[in-house]
């Protein structure tokens, strides 16, 4: 027997969840990339900015990591830390599913870190370590083997508590991960009763943790961010709007170089989830029973897919970026388990072809490493460019305040990343386009610690500043002076962005 196919010690399977992890996460790391927010919370903290949103435990997180109040950026050290908590729980759901799990085994767990629409959330020096230990509060809640029924419901809704605290939007992958549940029993045969039973106590469980947390650390919650969109004339067409956009996004992982890969993972699928769906006729119970799990069978997809944008639908916030898909891990990971119980019944070795989607997903992540490292040396010269203005213009340098405007178009603008993204255009979504060009913080990076871009001044500033005449002008920014303060006003990034080599 080849020491593939063989089963694997819990050690054996911690040592290869742990080695995948972190060879998978090595380009982030490698890359020490500011994402979206980490330029202003390592100069200015602001931990009731997690508070206000309802995720306390950040802020509890960081206390327990610096000893201490402050939200110093310790990056990386916060996300290895928390990878290794993600390995442990890995490899306790891996036992969870299987008996003996094998390496192929693994393969089937392994997208609960390896969704690409999770990178955006790893990118992140701050929120990225608590949004990991969401998953791994999820995992826990999922695999609790609490005996007594009650304390085991008290425990899960506890953890999921927990989750909600970090990351609210990490619930979607619990409702998923009880989703793949439901179809292991079915799987396995067990008796309808148990099933209905099993998915009545983990709805119970959820509801109870919606009601703990409302009734505690929500009441701490002041950002309207999360307010539902008002039910009116217009609610269905905004969720249908967004769930259409969601796929569309998720359809550009689907490149014409993995087309065939896709279709062949699809289609050993698809008749794996007919062939399973065949075992509820076998399954002890009333044909009433029976026929309540075959409507659920039918329906399960359809909310693990619901559950990839989840809560998001409903949400009046606009932006739907690739790190609120982190429920996406449980398509990959049914995806997987259909294809790797179907080639199993053909040769148990066959399973190991799941080796090829998920070289796929580590081609993608260090393919986004190199993305991120390209916008970051363009960010340096853009704030090398417009320091240098800064401090040598005799008009500009007595300035006591600078006002800062982002770009209205093209702010992924990336000349050294266009042909990545266009070979693999998820990139680019993964990127966000909340993730402008220069922020103003990262103007502190070559000594210049007086540009804000906050307030209703600011925006004064800078509609009075374009009807005077900048007192420089360049290529991808212009500065105005207005009442002793300056206005630096990116343009926007509207040129082709493909190198022109003729």
């Amino acid at each position: 027997m080849m020491w593939m196919d063989r089963a694997l010690s819990k050690k054996e399977v911690l040592m290869l969840f742990f080695l995948l992890s972190v060879v998978y996460i090595y380009p982030i790391v490698h890359a020490d990339y500011a994402y979206v927010d980490d330029n202003w919370r390592s100069l200015l903290g602001a931990e009731e900015g997690w508070r206000n949103q309802g995720r306390v435990f950040i802020e509890v997180f960081f206390q327990c990591m610096t000893f201490g109040s402050s939200t110093t950026n310790m990056f990386p050290f916060p996300l290895l830390l928390s990878i290794c908590f993600l390995v442990v729980a890995m490899a306790r759901l891996t036992h969870w599913y299987f008996a003996a799990p094998s390496v192929a085994s693994c393969l089937v767990v392994l997208p609960i870190l390896c969704n690409p629409f999770f990178l955006g959330n790893l990118s992140y020096q701050y929120d990225g370590a608590a949004m990991v230990l969401a998953v791994v509060a999820v995992i826990y809640a999922i695999t609790c083997r609490v005996e007594s029924p009650g304390k085991r419901s008290l425990a899960v809704a506890l953890l999921l508590v927990a989750t909600l605290s970090l990351y609210q939007l990490t619930v979607a992958l619990f409702v998923g991960l009880c989703v793949v549940e439901f179809y292991l029993g079915v799987k396995a045969k067990r008796a309808v009763n148990d099933v209905l039973l099993s998915l009545a106590h983990r709805l119970g469980q959820l509801v109870a943790a919606g009601l703990i947390y409302y009734c505690s650390v929500y009441q701490m919650a002041v950002d309207t961010r999360g307010n539902l969109y008002p039910f009116d004339d217009h609610w269905w067409s905004e969720v249908i709007r967004k769930l259409l956009f969601s796929m569309g996004k998720i359809k550009m992982l689907i490149t014409p170089g993995n087309l065939a890969l896709w279709v062949l993972l699809s289609g050993i699928a698809v008749a794996g989830f007919v062939v399973f769906m065949g075992h509820i006729y076998h399954m002890k119970g009333t044909r009433l029973g029976r026929g309540v799990m075959g409507g659920l069978y039918l329906l399960g997809v359809p909310i693990m897919v619901l559950m990839v944008p989840g809560i998001m639908l409903f949400l009046k916030e606009p932006n739907l970026d690739a790190r609120n898909y982190i429920a996406f891990s449980v398509i990959l990971i049914f995806l997987f388990f259909l294809n790797y119980e179907m080639l199993g019944r053909l040769h148990v070795r066959l399973r190991l072809l799941l080796v090829i989607p998920v070289l796929l997903m580590f081609s993608l992540c260090y393919a986004y490493g190199q993305v991120i490292i390209a916008k970051k040396e363009f960010e340096m010269a853009l704030a090398n460019y417009v320091g240098y203005d800064l401090i040598s213009n005799e008009d500009l340098k007595s300035v006591r305040k600078f006002y800062f405007t982002e770009p209205a178009v093209g702010g992924n603008w990336l000349p050294r990343g266009h042909a990545a993204m266009t070979y693999m255009p998820v990139l680019r979504y993964i990127l966000s386009g909340a993730n402008t060009l220069l922020h103003p913080q990262f103007l502190t990076r070559v000594g210049i610690n007086n540009v804000v871009a906050t307030g209703e001044q600011a925006v004064n500033a800078v509609a009075m500043a374009r009807t005077e005449k900048p007192v420089i002008d360049r290529k991808f920014y212009s500065i105005y002076l207005r009442a002793g303060d300056g206005v630096i006003v990116m343009k926007d990034f509207v040129e082709a962005e493909e190198y022109s080599h003729y």
